[in-house]
């Protein structure tokens, strides 16, 4: 009976008298080993050099051993003493082993597939903390592995576990690293069989980072070449800049390309459009706020000269500053320190400034609404950008750049343009510069029945141009241009400013200066 049962285990049995010789072996031994009864048993094992019995009276009682067979097989092995002899018995786990290694392998290939990702990938339990995440994530928090695993999502990034974001939707969020605070827009997902969640973000151009690919340029004109010379030049010498040009020329794209060629290249460059927030909420936006320092003010808060700090600010649209904030900017300029709106700590900041504008400047310095000295601080090295009517043979490159880029995006089979649409192309004075014509392209591609765009595909601001072009009669004056493009839109204010490719925000400028609100 006991033999019965030795024969019914998975688990290989061998029983070895005192002269080496194997006296009972189980089915499960003979499989693994492919021994019988009576043979020697030196050699089975790796770890069999010397006497089972040798083994046994150096160490004392039962032991135990990871092994390989002669066969290769990987066993699990122990030793007792028995009367007779030694009393062996193993266990195959070679396939285990196998299984082991192929879970390590998978294991390896998800986390090569998880860093190759532009965006950050945290994985979270159900309790919100973080169990794992791809080198992106680690670059982006300004962390090691060891500091962020463990950590709740809540010390990371401005997530609550009681109210998360609905799965599927992104939204945009604060994360605090010890870099600074930075915008990113997060997506929620979760894990199978509720095991937890992840979180994959990436920033948002309020933080620009110069880790991804310059800028790319099309150009064949010597003024725009030599604007590339002068970013050069200005790049490696830490001074501040003035851009100016006509509304999208690529004001902030040069910015960018100054910062990315500078020593400043790996720190953040903070970019702020002025236009785009109230007047009374500039200061606060600038140079941040204490706690109570207004309503609303319900916590103390970095402002963009803090976030920028060691980096690049762009001022975007620059003299859209209030006058009555110029003063404040021109001392954190001049003195690179400031207070926060109710603040009574000085703040100190190594900051490089890099200012834009569409205006004329001079104009508005002479009219008051901009102070003489803060323009020299700004302006201690200026470069114009010339508009896109005035660098015309640079047209057909952008149009295949923008044809390519935007074929690739919507997923269509774009070959070219029509003969009919280079020539208007070639004939428009493009208002909107460089931003007009990429959008012009865009909407021709996704409107566009074939694979030639024609004059039918392209928008209604550009098939009309005759209307709209400042430089012809009888609309030579901006003013009467936007009066027509409002007559032409119906009164709507969104359509007259496509219709003349203006950014809306310089277009409710001028309808201001204009006295036509």
């Amino acid at each position: 009976m006991e033999g019965n049962i030795l024969e019914g285990l998975f688990d290989g049995v061998l029983i070895i008298n005192r002269e080496r010789r194997i006296v009972y072996a189980n089915q499960s031994a003979k499989r693994l080993l492919g021994v019988e009864e009576g043979q020697e048993c030196r050699g089975l094992f790796s770890i069999c050099s010397s006497c089972p019995m040798e083994i046994l009276e150096d160490t004392g009682g039962v032991q135990v051993y990871d092994v390989t067979t002669a066969k290769g097989s990987h066993v699990c092995w122990s030793m007792s003493p028995h009367h007779e002899g030694v009393i062996e018995i193993f266990r195959d786990v070679s396939r285990v082993i196998s299984y082991m290694e192929e879970v390590r392998r998978q294991k390896e290939f998800v986390q090569v597939v998880l860093d190759s990702l532009v965006e950050g990938v945290l994985i979270l339990n159900l309790e919100g903390r973080i169990v794992d995440h791809n080198q992106r994530a680690k670059d982006v928090l300004c962390r090691e592995f060891t500091e962020i695993r463990g950590m709740h999502i809540s010390d990371v990034i401005r997530l609550s576990m009681d109210d998360l974001p609905p799965i599927g939707e992104r939204v945009d969020v604060y994360i605090d690293t010890p870099c600074g605070r930075r915008k990113a827009s997060v997506l929620v997902s979760k894990l199978k069989e509720g095991e937890g969640y992840v979180v994959s973000f990436y920033l948002v151009p309020e933080l620009l980072l110069p880790e991804g690919e310059g800028p790319t340029f099309v150009s064949k004109s010597p003024k725009f070449l030599n604007v590339l010379e002068k970013v050069k030049l200005v790049a490696e010498l830490d001074v501040n800049v003035l851009i100016t040009g006509e509304t999208g020329v690529g004001k902030e794209v040069i910015a960018r390309l100054i910062h990315q060629l500078s020593p400043r290249r790996d720190k953040p460059m903070v970019t702020i459009n002025l236009p785009s927030i109230p007047k009374d909420l500039v200061e606060a936006e600038l140079f941040g706020y204490e706690k109570g320092a207004f309503t609303g003010a319900v916590q103390s808060r970095e402002g963009f000269f803090e976030l920028a700090h060691k980096g690049t600010l762009f001022l975007d649209e620059v003299t859209e500053i209030p006058v009555e904030v110029q003063a404040k900017l021109l001392r954190a300029v001049e003195h690179k320190s400031f207070f926060r709106v109710g603040g009574r700590k000085e703040i100190r900041v190594d900051v490089r400034i890099i200012a834009a504008t569409s205006a004329d400047i001079n104009k508005l310095i002479e009219e008051g609404k901009f102070r003489r000295d803060l323009y020299y601080r700004l302006n201690v090295f200026s470069i114009h950008i010339p508009p896109l009517r005035e660098r015309k043979e640079d047209i057909p490159h952008l149009v295949n750049h923008f044809i390519t880029k935007y074929s690739k995006l919507h997923n269509r089979k774009i070959k070219g343009v029509s003969p009919a649409v280079m020539k208007r192309f070639l004939e428009y004075d493009w208002p909107g510069n460089i931003r007009e014509l990429e959008n012009a392209i865009e909407h021709a591609i996704v409107v566009c029945s074939g694979t030639m765009i024609k004059e039918e595909d392209l928008p209604d601001s550009i098939r009309f141009s005759g209307l709209f072009d400042k430089h012809r009669e009888p609309y030579n004056d901006e003013r009467e241009r936007i009066i027509e493009a409002l007559r032409q839109a119906g009164g709507n204010k969104t359509l007259a400013s496509k219709l003349l490719g203006m950014h809306r925000t310089t277009f409710w400028r001028k309808l201001k200066e204009y006295g036509l609100t």
